[in-house]
């Protein structure tokens, strides 16, 4: 989404504010595609700093569906991630390697008069996207055996099963 800075570009200290949904097509993440059920949620903020630097804030919401680490159950997750840019006119840098003031910031191009998320805000789902999904915070997985979902109730693979570190006393057991 390209974001015009036309408005406040020659007035210090100026702002507005913004709104809109960013349809994602596709976010590759960890080998699988990210699959979103409704267009991410953009709101935010733009403010000119002065020296030709532009201060982006706001907030992401994103509703993913995606599988559960240990049973596979498809599970919603909702993100809620707030951001903080700043761009610049005139400044050599790219979206790969922007440029860092000063002060360590680091600063990405403006395009014409153009502000342009989408990478930025593709780069901060997946930046905090949770590494392991679980649908219920005690999933107790599947059954390595026989397949089974253990939250829908225990299976017989391990009721005769013994943990092969333990095998030794199991031997000094049955004598």
């Amino acid at each position: 989404m390209q974001i015009s800075i036309s408005e406040i570009k020659n007035k210090v200290g100026a702002s507005f504010e913004f709104e809109f949904e960013y349809d994602v097509k596709r976010i590759d993440y960890k080998g699988e595609t990210l699959k979103f059920t409704s267009p991410v949620l953009v709101k935010g903020k733009i403010t000119n700093l002065g020296k030709k630097i532009y201060l982006v804030e706001g907030n992401i919401k994103a509703s993913i569906e995606d599988n559960c680490y240990r049973c596979l159950k498809v599970t919603h997750v909702q993100l809620d991630v707030d951001f903080s840019f700043r761009f610049g006119e005139n400044v050599r840098s790219s979206y790969e390697e922007p440029y860092l003031d000063e002060s360590e910031n680091e600063i990405y191009p403006i395009i014409g008069e153009n502000i342009d998320l989408d990478l930025l805000i593709e780069n901060e789902i997946i930046l905090n996207y949770p590494a392991k999904i679980l649908c219920d915070p005690d999933c107790k997985g599947i059954c390595e055996k026989c397949g089974k979902n253990l939250n829908e109730g225990n299976c017989d693979c391990f009721k005769n099963a013994v943990d092969p570190r333990l095998s030794a006393l199991e031997k000094y057991y049955n004598k």
